[in-house]
């Protein structure tokens, strides 16, 4: 098959199974408001919002790096093994994380069952995300794509099921998870047995990957806990309640941040090979072309903000939901700029600038943690977006400039470092 012909295919499929399982979860949220109130909503935010933070570490920041591993520095049972390790990691961190808040009475054994369960679904994500990287590395990104259709189809049917036949959202998550690991079992691994090879990872190569991918996870915690913060502190000012109306209006519009993120991740390897083939020209052209169709998202979607924001809300959340049509323009604005972010975040992370991305997400925490609070106060559920764009913004600026310096600095010395290359954009 052509490279235009793959690219194409991946490309498709990949957006496809990308949207699909994104459209779920978004059901999933709309829904659980529906068949069980904005109580049990908030429920299953809190544990959503939480774990978004653990699936980060469990995941360590490694998809960009292991499908960007052109040289095959390490090999798949040592990225398998690292995966061991950190998931792991995330839910011990995790489990000493909700043993706190429990202790200190903020949640109750409701929160941490949810939390709990919905962690062992994301961790199976975490798992799949190490065989999906083999199949892209092998441009079966069709695979990837039927995975993650498959994945938000199940979990919806059974969470629609189970939420109709019990009201209990307990019950509900774990049978999403069995769902997803039975899935892993019978699709996942089968399908990608082909291109994995066997073998014993090579002494200490598990610990040399997770040390340089750890930066990677850092960034990846950081980045996503940039966005949590805002949430966590409205459901801290203003209560669950709140949450639990912000997420499922606003969940709408994080499909066009899913559509912007999954454009992108076709071209790892256009990028990878471009960049370490001193490729200037190639590499340039998929820059701003992947930065020209993020640009054009945000009028597409303030424009369908506008005109079908209340009609939408009224339709797809729940009658009176329209009344909150004024988080969604804000909530575009952010969406964008948090797919821009991850866009200059995996060029980053395929040319090796580790420390540049901790720097950038490391502002960005820094700004989110001292406006969060302050913008919730004084704004509500709208004050959360603002202080997500405003958090946004300080990172995207770095991001630029680093992703800027490092690209000019690599192709004027013409030649191809090697990935441990110790220069990432930043002075020494």
């Amino acid at each position: 098959m052509s490279d235009a012909a793959t690219l194409r295919r991946n490309f498709l499929w990949n957006t496809f199974g990308q949207l699909t399982y994104m459209m779920c979860q978004f059901l999933c949220g709309i829904f659980v408001v529906r068949l069980a109130g904005t109580q049990q909503s908030g429920l299953y935010n809190v544990a959503l919002t939480v774990t978004n933070i653990f699936l980060s570490l469990a995941s360590f920041g490694m998809y960009s790096f292991q499908v960007s591993d052109a040289r095959g520095k390490y090999t798949d049972p040592c990225y398998l093994r690292s995966r061991v390790v950190t998931c792991g990691a995330a839910v011990a961190a995790c489990a000493a994380y909700t043993g706190f808040y429990f202790i200190t009475g903020t949640y109750g054994l409701m929160q941490c069952a949810c939390i709990a369960l919905f962690l062992t679904y994301r961790m199976v994500e975490s798992v799949t995300d190490i065989f999906n990287a083999i199949d892209q590395k092998h441009e079966r990104l069709d695979i990837v794509g039927k995975t993650y259709a498959m994945r938000g189809v199940s979990s919806l049917a059974v969470f629609i099921c189970t939420l109709i036949a019990t009201k209990s959202i307990i019950l509900t998550l774990a049978l999403m998870a069995a769902a997803n690991i039975l899935l892993f079992a019978l699709y996942t691994l089968p399908k990608s047995a082909p291109f994995y090879q066997k073998g014993t990872p090579a002494p200490g190569s598990v610990r040399l990957l997770l040390a340089e991918c750890l930066p990677l996870a850092a960034y990846s915690v950081l980045n996503t806990t940039t966005t949590s913060i805002p949430r966590l502190a409205l459901s801290s000012v203003h209560g669950e309640v709140a949450l639990g109306v912000y997420n499922p209006v606003t969940q709408p519009v994080l499909l066009l941040q899913v559509c912007a993120t999954y454009l992108f991740n076709p071209f790892i390897t256009t990028f990878s090979v471009s960049f370490y083939e001193n490729d200037k020209k190639r590499f340039d052209r998929a820059v701003l072309t992947v930065q020209a169709i993020l640009l054009a998202l945000l009028p597409a979607g303030l424009l369908v903000a506008q005109v079908l924001g209340k009609w939408g809300l009224a339709v797809f959340v729940g009658a009176g939901m329209e009344e909150y049509h004024a988080l969604l323009a804000p909530m575009v604005v952010s969406a964008v700029l948090t797919a821009t972010n991850l866009f200059y975040s995996m060029i980053l992370t395929v040319m090796r600038g580790m420390k540049s991305l901790l720097a950038a997400n490391l502002l960005g925490i820094v700004v989110s943690l001292a406006v969060s609070t302050p913008c919730v106060t004084a704004w509500g559920m709208q004050g959360a977006t603002v202080a997500a764009i405003i958090a946004q913004l300080a990172q995207l600026a770095v991001l630029g400039l680093l992703v800027f310096r490092q690209s000019r600095a690599h192709f004027r010395m013409g030649y191809s470092p090697k990935p441990e290359d110790p220069f990432d954009g930043l002075p020494d």
